[in-house]
Protein backbone atom coordinates (compact mmCIF):
# COMPACT_ATOMS: atom_id res chain seq x y z
CA UNK A 1 0.00 0.00 0.00
CA UNK A 2 0.90 3.36 -1.09
CA UNK A 3 0.61 6.31 2.15
CA UNK A 4 0.67 9.87 1.55
CA UNK A 5 1.43 12.20 4.32
CA UNK A 6 -1.73 11.62 7.01
CA UNK A 7 -2.55 8.17 5.71
CA UNK A 8 -2.68 4.93 7.94
CA UNK A 9 -2.49 1.36 7.74
CA UNK A 10 -2.69 -1.76 9.83
CA UNK A 11 0.88 -3.50 10.37
CA UNK A 12 1.27 -7.10 9.72
CA UNK A 13 1.42 -8.88 13.04
CA UNK A 14 4.75 -10.58 13.93
CA UNK A 15 8.23 -9.76 13.15
CA UNK A 16 8.31 -6.39 11.23
CA UNK A 17 11.70 -4.72 8.93
CA UNK A 18 11.18 -0.65 8.97
CA UNK A 19 12.80 0.65 6.39
CA UNK A 20 14.38 4.02 5.56
CA UNK A 21 15.77 4.24 2.20
CA UNK A 22 17.80 7.71 1.12
CA UNK A 23 19.98 9.21 -1.33
CA UNK A 24 22.30 10.16 1.07
CA UNK A 25 23.50 8.43 4.50
CA UNK A 26 21.15 10.02 7.01
CA UNK A 27 20.81 9.20 10.78
CA UNK A 28 17.64 7.27 11.96
CA UNK A 29 16.22 6.89 15.54
CA UNK A 30 13.21 5.13 16.80
CA UNK A 31 11.96 6.51 20.19
CA UNK A 32 9.15 4.49 22.01
CA UNK A 33 5.97 6.42 23.80
CA UNK A 34 4.06 6.57 26.30
CA UNK A 35 0.55 7.73 25.64
CA UNK A 36 1.55 11.25 26.55
CA UNK A 37 3.63 11.20 23.52
CA UNK A 38 7.11 11.02 25.41
CA UNK A 39 9.73 8.39 26.34
CA UNK A 40 9.83 6.68 29.82
CA UNK A 41 13.30 6.60 30.10
CA UNK A 42 16.63 6.71 28.41
CA UNK A 43 16.23 3.19 26.84
CA UNK A 44 13.51 4.16 24.95
CA UNK A 45 15.23 5.97 22.44
CA UNK A 46 17.21 3.63 19.96
CA UNK A 47 19.68 4.87 17.39
CA UNK A 48 23.33 4.60 16.41
CA UNK A 49 24.38 4.96 20.30
CA UNK A 50 22.17 2.81 21.68
CA UNK A 51 20.75 0.31 19.30
CA UNK A 52 18.26 -1.97 20.84
CA UNK A 53 15.84 -1.62 23.44
CA UNK A 54 15.61 -4.08 26.64
CA UNK A 55 13.14 -6.49 25.21
CA UNK A 56 14.40 -6.70 21.32
CA UNK A 57 11.24 -5.26 20.62
CA UNK A 58 13.33 -2.78 18.51
CA UNK A 59 16.42 -2.90 17.04
CA UNK A 60 18.60 -0.81 14.79
CA UNK A 61 20.20 -3.25 12.11
CA UNK A 62 21.96 -1.38 9.40
CA UNK A 63 22.39 2.43 8.71
CA UNK A 64 23.40 4.35 5.60
CA UNK A 65 21.34 5.03 2.90
CA UNK A 66 19.22 2.13 3.47
CA UNK A 67 18.95 2.12 6.92
CA UNK A 68 16.66 -0.95 8.80
CA UNK A 69 15.12 -1.38 12.39
CA UNK A 70 13.67 -5.08 13.44
CA UNK A 71 10.24 -4.00 15.05
CA UNK A 72 7.95 -6.60 17.04
CA UNK A 73 5.51 -5.43 18.81
CA UNK A 74 4.17 -7.80 20.83
CA UNK A 75 7.10 -7.99 23.13
CA UNK A 76 6.45 -4.14 23.78
CA UNK A 77 5.68 -3.24 27.15
CA UNK A 78 2.34 -2.40 27.73
CA UNK A 79 2.75 1.49 28.69
CA UNK A 80 4.32 2.02 24.73
CA UNK A 81 1.84 3.32 22.51
CA UNK A 82 3.49 4.73 19.33
CA UNK A 83 7.03 4.09 18.29
CA UNK A 84 8.35 7.07 16.25
CA UNK A 85 10.80 6.77 13.37
CA UNK A 86 12.87 9.92 12.75
CA UNK A 87 15.33 11.17 10.17
CA UNK A 88 18.33 13.57 11.00
CA UNK A 89 20.63 14.83 8.20
CA UNK A 90 24.39 15.46 8.19
CA UNK A 91 26.01 18.74 8.85
CA UNK A 92 25.41 21.02 6.43
CA UNK A 93 22.51 18.90 4.62
CA UNK A 94 19.07 19.60 4.51
CA UNK A 95 16.10 17.27 3.53
CA UNK A 96 15.74 18.80 0.10
CA UNK A 97 19.48 17.17 -0.27
CA UNK A 98 19.14 13.82 0.38
CA UNK A 99 17.65 13.18 -3.27
CA UNK A 100 14.86 11.24 -1.79
CA UNK A 101 13.46 9.34 0.98
CA UNK A 102 11.06 6.12 1.58
CA UNK A 103 10.04 4.95 4.07
CA UNK A 104 8.27 1.60 4.16
CA UNK A 105 7.25 -1.90 6.49
CA UNK A 106 8.53 -4.79 5.41
CA UNK A 107 7.69 -8.79 6.34
CA UNK A 108 9.41 -11.54 5.48
CA UNK A 109 11.21 -9.80 2.54
CA UNK A 110 7.60 -8.20 1.23
CA UNK A 111 6.37 -4.83 1.45
CA UNK A 112 3.35 -3.87 2.65
CA UNK A 113 3.30 -0.27 3.44
CA UNK A 114 5.64 2.11 1.22
CA UNK A 115 5.60 6.25 1.61
CA UNK A 116 7.74 8.71 -0.04
CA UNK A 117 8.47 12.10 1.23
CA UNK A 118 7.86 15.34 -0.84
CA UNK A 119 11.46 16.64 -1.59
CA UNK A 120 10.44 20.13 -3.17
CA UNK A 121 11.84 23.18 -1.38
CA UNK A 122 12.51 21.00 2.04
CA UNK A 123 14.78 23.25 3.97
CA UNK A 124 14.61 21.21 7.71
CA UNK A 125 17.64 19.57 8.83
CA UNK A 126 15.22 16.42 10.22
CA UNK A 127 12.07 14.60 9.66
CA UNK A 128 9.32 12.77 11.59
CA UNK A 129 9.10 10.20 9.09
CA UNK A 130 6.15 7.93 10.38
CA UNK A 131 4.40 5.87 13.67
CA UNK A 132 3.69 2.43 14.27
CA UNK A 133 0.76 3.08 16.95
CA UNK A 134 -1.72 1.24 18.98
CA UNK A 135 -5.26 1.55 18.22
CA UNK A 136 -8.13 -0.09 19.53
CA UNK A 137 -6.06 -3.23 20.47
CA UNK A 138 -4.15 -2.99 16.56
CA UNK A 139 -1.60 -1.92 16.00
CA UNK A 140 -0.92 0.75 12.40
CA UNK A 141 1.22 3.03 10.73
CA UNK A 142 0.52 6.36 10.02
CA UNK A 143 2.88 8.82 7.39
CA UNK A 144 3.62 11.94 8.95
CA UNK A 145 6.64 13.45 6.81
CA UNK A 146 6.44 16.64 9.62
CA UNK A 147 9.64 18.59 9.38
CA UNK A 148 11.83 19.66 11.86
CA UNK A 149 14.54 22.48 12.55
CA UNK A 150 17.63 21.55 14.07
CA UNK A 151 19.26 18.39 14.39
CA UNK A 152 18.93 15.05 16.68
CA UNK A 153 19.51 16.92 19.97
CA UNK A 154 16.24 19.02 19.40
CA UNK A 155 14.36 16.18 18.26
CA UNK A 156 15.54 13.86 20.99
CA UNK A 157 14.14 16.79 23.51
CA UNK A 158 10.78 17.16 21.82
CA UNK A 159 9.99 13.43 22.51
CA UNK A 160 11.31 14.08 26.40
CA UNK A 161 14.66 12.75 26.41
CA UNK A 162 17.25 14.92 28.36
CA UNK A 163 20.64 15.20 26.24
CA UNK A 164 23.69 15.00 28.19
CA UNK A 165 24.84 18.23 27.79
CA UNK A 166 28.84 17.30 28.46
CA UNK A 167 29.29 16.20 24.67
CA UNK A 168 30.83 17.02 21.45
CA UNK A 169 27.36 18.25 19.21
CA UNK A 170 26.18 15.41 16.71
CA UNK A 171 25.11 18.18 14.75
CA UNK A 172 24.60 22.15 14.50
CA UNK A 173 22.81 23.82 16.90
CA UNK A 174 19.12 24.09 16.20
CA UNK A 175 17.88 27.56 14.28
CA UNK A 176 14.40 27.28 14.97
CA UNK A 177 12.06 25.91 17.82
CA UNK A 178 10.43 22.05 17.74
CA UNK A 179 7.34 21.61 15.30
CA UNK A 180 4.55 22.88 17.50
CA UNK A 181 2.82 20.17 19.58
CA UNK A 182 4.24 19.43 23.14
CA UNK A 183 6.80 21.72 24.67
CA UNK A 184 9.55 19.43 26.51
CA UNK A 185 9.68 20.85 30.19
CA UNK A 186 13.99 21.25 31.23
CA UNK A 187 14.69 19.02 34.22
CA UNK A 188 14.85 21.74 36.71
CA UNK A 189 10.75 22.97 35.92
CA UNK A 190 10.04 18.61 36.00
CA UNK A 191 12.21 18.91 39.17
CA UNK A 192 9.56 21.98 40.61
CA UNK A 193 6.93 20.15 39.39
CA UNK A 194 7.55 16.72 41.71
CA UNK A 195 7.87 14.93 38.33
CA UNK A 196 10.40 11.65 38.30
CA UNK A 197 13.67 12.49 36.91
CA UNK A 198 13.99 12.98 32.94
CA UNK A 199 16.29 10.14 30.97
CA UNK A 200 19.71 11.44 29.91
CA UNK A 201 21.27 10.22 27.20
CA UNK A 202 24.41 11.37 25.07
CA UNK A 203 24.04 12.03 21.43
CA UNK A 204 27.51 12.15 20.10
CA UNK A 205 28.76 10.55 17.43
CA UNK A 206 32.59 11.00 15.29
CA UNK A 207 32.12 10.22 11.97
CA UNK A 208 35.84 9.52 10.22
CA UNK A 209 36.36 11.62 6.60
CA UNK A 210 39.18 12.61 4.35
CA UNK A 211 38.80 15.98 6.02
CA UNK A 212 39.21 14.46 9.68
CA UNK A 213 40.62 11.21 9.27
CA UNK A 214 41.87 10.71 12.86
CA UNK A 215 40.73 10.57 16.48
CA UNK A 216 42.09 9.97 20.37
CA UNK A 217 39.94 8.50 22.55
CA UNK A 218 40.34 9.26 26.27
CA UNK A 219 43.05 7.24 28.31
CA UNK A 220 42.62 5.08 30.26
CA UNK A 221 43.94 1.74 31.88
CA UNK A 222 41.43 -0.90 31.09
CA UNK A 223 38.84 -0.07 28.00
CA UNK A 224 36.60 -2.71 28.33
CA UNK A 225 34.91 -4.50 25.50
CA UNK A 226 35.64 -2.83 22.10
CA UNK A 227 33.31 -3.65 19.58
CA UNK A 228 34.15 -3.32 15.63
CA UNK A 229 31.41 -3.60 13.52
CA UNK A 230 30.61 -4.06 10.00
CA UNK A 231 27.60 -3.46 7.82
CA UNK A 232 26.26 -3.10 4.42
CA UNK A 233 23.68 -3.55 1.93
CA UNK A 234 23.75 -7.48 1.16
CA UNK A 235 21.46 -7.53 -1.75
CA UNK A 236 18.97 -10.13 -1.68
CA UNK A 237 19.27 -14.49 -1.65
CA UNK A 238 16.18 -15.14 -2.98
CA UNK A 239 16.04 -13.07 -6.26
CA UNK A 240 13.73 -10.41 -5.55
CA UNK A 241 13.94 -6.74 -4.06
CA UNK A 242 15.45 -3.95 -4.96
CA UNK A 243 18.89 -4.75 -4.91
CA UNK A 244 18.79 -8.16 -6.58
CA UNK A 245 19.71 -6.22 -9.90
CA UNK A 246 23.29 -5.13 -8.52
CA UNK A 247 24.27 -8.35 -6.84
CA UNK A 248 22.33 -10.94 -8.41
CA UNK A 249 20.22 -13.59 -6.59
CA UNK A 250 22.87 -14.60 -4.19
CA UNK A 251 23.45 -11.43 -2.84
CA UNK A 252 27.10 -10.16 -1.49
CA UNK A 253 29.21 -11.24 1.34
CA UNK A 254 31.70 -9.06 3.04
CA UNK A 255 33.69 -10.52 5.53
CA UNK A 256 35.59 -8.79 8.49
CA UNK A 257 39.32 -9.18 9.61
CA UNK A 258 42.09 -7.78 11.33
CA UNK A 259 45.65 -7.95 11.39
CA UNK A 260 47.10 -7.63 14.94
CA UNK A 261 50.45 -6.40 15.95
CA UNK A 262 51.70 -6.98 19.72
CA UNK A 263 53.73 -4.90 21.73
CA UNK A 264 56.27 -8.19 21.70
CA UNK A 265 56.61 -7.92 17.95
CA UNK A 266 54.26 -10.72 17.55
CA UNK A 267 51.62 -10.79 14.49
CA UNK A 268 48.83 -12.96 14.11
CA UNK A 269 45.51 -12.89 11.33
CA UNK A 270 41.56 -12.82 12.88
CA UNK A 271 39.49 -13.57 9.68
CA UNK A 272 36.96 -16.39 8.62
CA UNK A 273 38.93 -17.63 5.96
CA UNK A 274 41.09 -20.34 7.82
CA UNK A 275 39.27 -20.39 10.63
CA UNK A 276 41.05 -18.13 12.22
CA UNK A 277 38.93 -16.74 14.38
CA UNK A 278 41.49 -15.53 17.16
CA UNK A 279 41.12 -15.56 20.98
CA UNK A 280 39.76 -12.99 23.31
CA UNK A 281 41.56 -14.03 26.36
CA UNK A 282 44.48 -14.76 25.02
CA UNK A 283 46.95 -13.39 22.43
CA UNK A 284 46.19 -11.46 19.86
CA UNK A 285 43.17 -10.67 22.30
CA UNK A 286 40.75 -10.04 19.23
CA UNK A 287 37.97 -12.41 18.66
CA UNK A 288 35.60 -12.60 15.23
CA UNK A 289 32.33 -13.58 16.03
CA UNK A 290 30.42 -16.49 14.01
CA UNK A 291 30.85 -15.63 10.60
CA UNK A 292 27.42 -15.14 8.33
CA UNK A 293 27.70 -16.96 5.71
CA UNK A 294 24.17 -16.90 4.93
CA UNK A 295 23.94 -12.78 4.70
CA UNK A 296 20.68 -13.43 6.85
CA UNK A 297 22.13 -11.64 9.76
CA UNK A 298 20.81 -7.51 9.82
CA UNK A 299 23.46 -6.70 12.46
CA UNK A 300 26.42 -7.77 10.08
CA UNK A 301 29.54 -8.88 11.38
CA UNK A 302 31.29 -7.90 14.81
CA UNK A 303 35.23 -7.97 15.76
CA UNK A 304 35.71 -8.32 19.89
CA UNK A 305 38.62 -6.52 21.29
CA UNK A 306 39.99 -7.58 24.66
CA UNK A 307 40.40 -3.96 26.16
CA UNK A 308 41.14 -4.76 29.16
CA UNK A 309 44.92 -6.11 27.61
CA UNK A 310 45.09 -3.04 25.01
CA UNK A 311 48.72 -2.43 26.75
CA UNK A 312 49.86 -5.78 25.11
CA UNK A 313 48.14 -4.71 21.87
CA UNK A 314 50.63 -2.07 19.41
CA UNK A 315 48.10 -2.12 16.66
CA UNK A 316 44.70 -3.47 15.25
CA UNK A 317 44.54 -3.06 11.26
CA UNK A 318 40.50 -3.57 10.45
CA UNK A 319 40.06 -4.56 7.23
CA UNK A 320 37.03 -6.09 4.75
CA UNK A 321 36.79 -7.86 1.96
CA UNK A 322 33.78 -9.32 -0.85
CA UNK A 323 33.99 -12.82 -0.25
CA UNK A 324 31.02 -13.25 -2.84
CA UNK A 325 29.84 -11.03 -5.25
CA UNK A 326 30.61 -8.93 -7.45
CA UNK A 327 33.72 -6.29 -6.29
CA UNK A 328 31.94 -2.99 -6.75
CA UNK A 329 32.08 -1.03 -3.50
CA UNK A 330 29.67 1.96 -4.82
CA UNK A 331 26.84 -0.18 -4.20
CA UNK A 332 27.58 -1.97 -0.55
CA UNK A 333 26.88 1.29 1.74
CA UNK A 334 29.56 -0.15 4.03
CA UNK A 335 29.97 0.95 7.19
CA UNK A 336 32.34 -0.01 10.31
CA UNK A 337 31.38 1.15 13.41
CA UNK A 338 34.00 0.83 16.66
CA UNK A 339 32.09 1.30 20.26
CA UNK A 340 34.46 1.98 23.05
CA UNK A 341 32.66 1.87 26.53
CA UNK A 342 32.27 5.58 27.43
CA UNK A 343 33.35 6.94 24.65
CA UNK A 344 31.06 8.49 21.34
CA UNK A 345 31.09 5.70 18.55
CA UNK A 346 33.17 6.45 15.64
CA UNK A 347 32.27 5.35 12.30
CA UNK A 348 33.66 5.43 9.16
CA UNK A 349 32.30 4.74 5.68
CA UNK A 350 33.89 2.51 2.75
CA UNK A 351 33.07 5.65 0.05
CA UNK A 352 36.51 5.29 -1.85
CA UNK A 353 36.72 1.84 -3.95
CA UNK A 354 35.59 0.90 -7.20
CA UNK A 355 34.22 -2.14 -8.93
CA UNK A 356 37.35 -4.04 -9.77
CA UNK A 357 39.37 -4.15 -6.07
CA UNK A 358 38.23 -6.34 -3.36
CA UNK A 359 39.89 -5.49 -0.24
CA UNK A 360 39.24 -2.79 1.92
CA UNK A 361 41.81 -0.84 4.59
CA UNK A 362 39.01 0.36 6.65
CA UNK A 363 40.96 1.54 10.06
CA UNK A 364 43.46 1.05 12.18
CA UNK A 365 43.49 1.21 15.88
CA UNK A 366 47.19 2.23 17.42
CA UNK A 367 48.40 2.12 20.93
CA UNK A 368 49.92 5.90 20.88
CA UNK A 369 51.47 5.72 24.50
CA UNK A 370 48.20 3.18 26.10
CA UNK A 371 45.81 5.63 24.13
CA UNK A 372 43.99 4.59 21.09
CA UNK A 373 44.06 6.24 18.03
CA UNK A 374 41.71 5.85 15.75
CA UNK A 375 42.77 6.50 12.02
CA UNK A 376 40.68 6.42 8.67
CA UNK A 377 42.27 4.55 6.26
CA UNK A 378 39.65 3.25 2.81
CA UNK A 379 42.06 2.37 0.67
CA UNK A 380 41.23 -0.98 -1.08
CA UNK A 381 43.63 -3.96 -3.12
CA UNK A 382 43.26 -6.97 -4.95
CA UNK A 383 43.59 -8.90 -2.21
CA UNK A 384 45.69 -9.75 1.07
CA UNK A 385 48.70 -9.78 0.17
CA UNK A 386 48.79 -6.92 -1.70
CA UNK A 387 47.23 -5.03 1.28
CA UNK A 388 49.47 -6.88 3.63
CA UNK A 389 52.69 -5.43 1.37
CA UNK A 390 51.15 -2.06 1.21
CA UNK A 391 51.47 -1.77 5.36
CA UNK A 392 54.43 -4.40 6.26
CA UNK A 393 53.18 -6.63 8.30
CA UNK A 394 55.34 -9.72 6.40
CA UNK A 395 52.50 -12.20 6.39
CA UNK A 396 53.23 -15.28 4.28
CA UNK A 397 50.26 -15.91 1.95
CA UNK A 398 48.43 -18.90 0.59
CA UNK A 399 44.54 -19.81 -1.16
CA UNK A 400 42.52 -20.56 1.44
CA UNK A 401 38.47 -20.76 2.04
CA UNK A 402 36.06 -20.88 4.47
Amino acid sequence: MLLIAGGNSPVPAGELTVRVLTGKPVDVSAFRLQANGKVAHDADMIFYGQRACREQAVVLRSEGTNTSYSLNVNRLPANIEKVAFTCTCNPGQTVSTLGHITIQIEQAGQVHIQANVEMQARTEGALILGECYRRNGQWKFRFVAQGFNGGLKPLAEFYGVVVDEDQTPASPPPSTTPPVGSPVPSSSTAAQAGQAPSPTINLSKISLTKQNPSVNLTKRQDYGLIKVNLNWHRGTHNGQGFLSGIFGSSGVDLDLGAFVRMKDGSADIVQALGNRFGDLNRPPFVRLLEDDRTGASQSGEWLHINGDNWKHISEVLVFAFIYQGVPDWTKTDGAVTITVPNEPPVETRLTEGGRTKCMCAVARLINDNGVITVQRLDRYFSGHEELDSAFGWGFRWRAGSK
